[in-house]
């Protein structure tokens, strides 16, 4: 299907080499080569495919009192979807038209028998091929009355039929004469005018409406898929926004602050050289000192702040923030990762502060003596376990924006979920699941 398109290319190249007036008048006769080309491909794989496809249906129906049935039923879905995928190549090599494919399908019994776009591709196949019948039919019997009626005049004194020249066209029609000979040719040329305009008629207010609304993605579908993409570019511009905040913090104010404190504790060392002493001098050492240890303070304050934002070892990756994350901690952890390749930027910083605040309840809350973690990615997903032999009664409390309830909202702003096995008494399992997102 992927040669498909260089078909139109070169016939519309060898159109090309014709003067302006000619092309014009040879569009308007047979139309583009694309689609007097989709006209004849297209309705023989929508015959081929749609009896097919009614012949599968009809065996799930017979079968449907054992569960063969269902078995067949499912793939003919998936066979709807194969001959929906053919439909949309042909569309977008001869015609042009780029149809997005629907969603893939999620796993399960229930979502392969409720499978919406299956249904769809099912209904167009079966649906498409009467029009396709017509499609060929108007096109094959219009260009063949059509181009025969036009060259009459070079041909129909060569050939003799019933003691004249010529020949009869049906329904008493038998031009056996230089002025019906041309008229002929003008008959012609009208008709294969008409079948142009049929043949786009047909492709542009049924095929084509017909296929966007059947074999590409539903309504529906479109705009979660729109909102969802919304969402990511929103999700990335945030952490695009931390990411240079925090580099702010960290190479201006942070570094001032540094500065600062550096003078400082340069002034205490020198009024405490200072020989002779006073009140006044014992008082301005004592300022210098006590704004020492503010700015002291406030780096401190700051370099929290930024790891907050974006902590600095998420800089080489998960896997290096994760064996940095648990290497700091009294409690004893065992971390497992598997990640073929980096996620998105949002992904990793969501599932390092994940797996912080899991620990950090592990050592807190849930009195354990050992933890595990696990970050690997399986389904197209990027899953964080954090295992640890707590006593266990863990829940999200509702309305609170700290703790599990805000690690839950905070996975939910990417369409992640939060699951908890935490029976009384223990142990504690703690899984989330993030999508990749876009690579980093």
């Amino acid at each position: 299907m992927r040669y498909l398109h260089k078909l139109p290319r070169s016939l519309r190249q060898a159109a090309h080499l014709l003067p302006g007036s000619s092309r014009r008048a040879v569009s308007v006769l047979l139309g583009a080569p694309g689609e007097a080309a989709y006209a004849l491909l297209a309705p023989a794989l929508g015959l081929v495919c749609g009896l097919a496809l009614l012949m599968l249906l009809a065996a799930s129906l017979i079968t449907a009192i054992v569960q063969i049935g269902l078995v067949i039923l499912i793939g003919t879905l998936a066979a709807a979807r194969a001959a929906g995928a053919l439909h949309r190549a042909l569309l977008r090599g001869l015609l042009g038209e780029d149809i997005p494919a629907p969603a893939k399908r999620p796993r399960g019994l229930r979502s392969a028998l409720t499978d919406g776009a299956g249904w769809r591709a099912a209904a167009f196949t079966v649906a498409y091929t009467p029009i396709g019948l017509v499609l060929f039919a108007v096109t094959v019997m219009g260009r063949f009355y059509g181009l025969a009626a036009l060259t009459y005049p070079f041909w129909w004194r060569a050939l003799e039929e019933d003691g004249h020249h010529g020949i009869g066209f049906g329904f008493g029609i038998e031009p056996d004469t230089w002025p019906q000979a041309l008229l002929t040719a003008v008959t012609g040329a009208g008709i294969l005018a008409f079948t142009t305009w049929s043949t786009r008629g047909l492709l542009d207010r049924v095929v084509r409406p017909m296929a966007k609304a059947l074999i590409g993605p539903g309504r529906l579908e479109s705009r979660v898929q729109e909102l969802q993409e919304t969402r990511a570019l929103a999700v990335q511009d945030s952490a695009a926004t931390l990411r240079r905040i925090e580099r702010d913090l960290h190479d201006g104010a942070q570094a001032r602050l540094v500065a600062v404190a550096m003078a400082l504790a340069g002034a205490k060392d020198q009024l405490a050289r200072v020989s002779g002493g006073g009140p006044e001098l014992a008082h301005g050492l004592e300022l210098v000192s006590s704004a020492l240890d503010g700015s002291r303070t406030a780096i401190k304050e700051l370099r929290d702040l930024v790891r907050g934002i974006h902590p600095p070892a998420l800089n080489d990756g998960l896997d290096v923030a994760l064996e940095t994350l648990v290497s700091g901690y009294a409690l004893p952890v065992t971390l497992h990762v598997d990640l073929p390749e980096r996620p998105g930027e949002a992904t990793e910083t969501i599932a390092y502060f994940c797996a912080a605040e899991l620990l950090a309840n592990a050592a807190k809350h849930a009195g354990a003596t050992r933890a595990e973690v696990a970050a690997y990615v399986k389904d197209e997903a990027l899953h964080l376990s954090v295992h640890d032999d707590g006593r266990g009664g863990a829940r999200p409390r509702a309305g609170g924006g700290t703790g599990l309830a805000g690690l839950s909202e905070r996975v939910s702003t990417v369409d992640g979920r939060l699951l908890i096995d935490s029976p009384a008494g223990g142990p504690t399992t703690a899984t989330v699941k993030l999508p990749l997102g876009p690579r980093s």
